[in-house]
């Protein structure tokens, strides 16, 4: 066989496996078993609403913050990104979708569950509730997903400056390393963009070994320049990337150890960032 059909051989071949491709990418919401929505046995711990969501925040309403957002973003002519760290089964994330076509929506998951492994799950959480005719959901722009585990000072997997507003709903109580998380929270916001968190009963600062209150973690974020509120609900904060703001400096100063209960006493003292003690 000469080089040339050897060349012609390869060549149809890389063109079936990218044609392969193309139609498995473009294929997965017809392959849909629509049925299987009905059966779904979703984790209500995982399942939280725009509407709950809100109640936490008041007076805020999530919705209202995105739509001046975004209505300064269209007269700018720049896109609007909003990031929802810990999205469960993504529920608020498709309940925005419905409102807010147009916007870009990304979520963070520490992991994949049997009810939400892929961008396409989606489809089953806005079957699942009613939030979507199948026409909608099958039609609806995905919002983008990543799954890896924000605790241990994991850095956020996107650039500086991206998102206008990221928002948490139940995820900071299983985060220890709750000041890194906020870091990289500030890092990926545009200036002047905006945080919002719930059920926050304290803060982590492991370069110190404390457990502070929100109240006296709020006060830390201000010595930095940070412009941060505790809402009504007293476990909810929002806050504002202010211009000039510097980084919390809570690197840890030991590599984390993967298992901490047969620590040596030396390992055990707070100043070497180990203080796992709940805030109460």
């Amino acid at each position: 066989m000469n080089f040339r059909s050897l060349s012609i051989i390869t060549s149809s071949v890389m063109l079936v496996f990218c044609l392969t491709l193309y139609f498995q990418a473009d294929s997965p919401i017809q392959s849909f078993n629509y049925e299987e929505y009905k059966n779904l046995q979703y984790n209500e711990t995982r399942s939280h609403s725009l509407s709950e969501l809100n109640k936490k925040i008041s007076p805020l309403r999530l919705e209202d913050l995105i739509a001046e957002i975004y209505e300064r973003n269209k007269f700018l002519g720049q896109k609007t990104r909003v990031m929802e760290l810990g999205f469960g089964n993504g529920r608020v994330l498709v309940e925005l979708r419905k409102l807010f076509p147009d916007i870009e929506l990304y979520g963070i998951n520490k992991e994949k569950t049997l009810t939400f492994y892929r961008r396409e799950s989606f489809i089953l959480t806005a079957l699942k509730f009613s939030i979507m005719t199948k026409e909608e959901a099958e039609s609806m722009f995905l919002p983008f997903v990543i799954f890896q585990d924000l605790d241990f000072g994991n850095k956020i997997p996107y650039d500086d400056n991206k998102f206008d507003l990221v928002f948490s709903q139940g995820t900071i109580p299983h985060i220890r390393y709750t000041f890194e998380l906020f870091n990289e929270n500030m890092r990926i916001l545009k200036p002047d963009g905006i945080g919002i968190h719930t059920d926050i009963t304290g803060v982590n600062i492991f370069l110190d070994g404390l457990a502070l209150s929100l109240k006296d973690a709020t006060k830390e974020f201000r010595k930095l320049g940070h412009e941060i509120y505790v809402l009504d609900n007293p476990q909810s904060i929002r806050f504002k990337k202010s211009v000039g703001a510097t980084s919390l400096p809570v690197t840890p100063q030991q590599p984390i150890p993967r298992q901490i209960n047969d620590l040596p006493a030396e390992l055990k003292r707070p100043e070497m960032n180990y203080n796992f003690t709940v805030p109460k």
